[in-house]
């Protein structure tokens, strides 16, 4: 389990509230062009399997969006689901002063284009635009851009905000009355580990007053942020999904615990790939014991 608190980044690197607007500007680019199509009928690709699908659109939100960055600093690193890993450009100290050059830090940027693609491709609103903003791997900022629900979830060193309103702090309810917003576990851990995953369900559904799945990761971390449900969580994920959500929860006054997988090892949370994210500092116990059931698992077969 990972529960380290972000620090303050050193002098020499972009100023947090810098990179939000970086990624700010570019999302809105990317959601003026998802707003401007027709999404009647549109073709669909599979990745992996028929659960994992991909549009000519997220690709083209993707390029937009990098095209943007890789304008405004040079000098970043981008990590997207559709492109992997861009390296940066020029070296960080040749990024220019007008652009905040990453003279002390490597700047990371995690875009998700679409979160949420098959709710996008079937018509439905719940998709949005996720950037999260990491230096030196410690997240400093985040934006998630709802383009047809009209939603800008940011932060950066301050208050997190919804369309330019302040995100109050909010008390997890007890488990009796808490919403969840969660495909947990899910097709991926239900395939793995079947009998794990059809009890964790029912235990997770008994336990809480209702379970509710939206389709995108980013938007319920954002929607868990606003205060609207008590707390989301996933088995299986991947930083573009994850970092601006995690970033701004935390921001809003939320609480983040993640688990290393079957990989083993502790890293940044936005790079491990299991997580239970609360809306206040108090937490929703059948969650976490359901993830430590998980990591015991998965540590038994390595």
């Amino acid at each position: 389990m990972n529960t380290t608190a972000p620090r303050t980044p050193s002098a020499s690197v972009p100023s947090p509230s810098l990179l939000l607007e970086i990624a700010l500007a570019a999302s809105h680019l990317a959601a003026e062009y998802l707003r401007g199509l027709d999404r009647d009928g549109l073709d669909r690709e599979y990745k992996t399997s028929s659960h994992d699908i991909v549009t000519e659109h997220d690709r083209a939100s993707e390029e937009i969006i990098v095209a943007e960055l890789r304008r405004l600093l040079p000098g970043a690193r981008i990590v997207g689901e559709e492109g992997g890993e861009r390296p940066a450009e020029v070296p960080a100290a040749s990024a220019g002063d007008a652009a905040g050059a990453a003279a002390g830090g490597q700047v990371s940027f995690y875009v998700d284009p679409i979160d949420g693609t098959s709710n996008f491709a079937a018509g439905l609103p719940l998709f949005c635009i996720s950037i999260g903003v990491a230096v030196d791997d410690e997240l400093v900022a985040g934006v998630i851009d709802a383009p047809i629900l009209g939603q800008v979830f940011a932060a950066a060193d301050g208050e997190a905000t919804l369309n330019g309103r302040v995100l109050r702090p909010r008390a997890t309810h007890d488990a009796a009355d808490a919403l969840v917003l969660s495909g947990f576990p899910g097709q991926r851990l239900g395939t793995r580990f079947p009998d794990f995953a059809a009890g964790a369900q029912r235990r997770l559904e008994d336990g809480v007053s209702c379970v509710r799945h939206l389709g995108s990761a980013a938007l319920e971390l954002a929607y868990v942020a606003a205060g609207w449900a008590d707390a989301t969580s996933l088995g299986t994920i991947n930083s573009w999904d994850i970092a601006a959500g995690f970033h701004i929860l935390r921001r809003a006054g939320g609480s983040v615990r993640t688990w290393p997988g079957e990989a083993g090892e502790q890293r940044p949370d936005h790079l491990q790939p299991a997580y239970v994210a609360c809306t206040g500092q108090e937490r929703l116990a059948v969650l976490d014991e359901l993830h430590e059931e998980l990591q015991e698992l998965r540590d038994s077969q390595q």
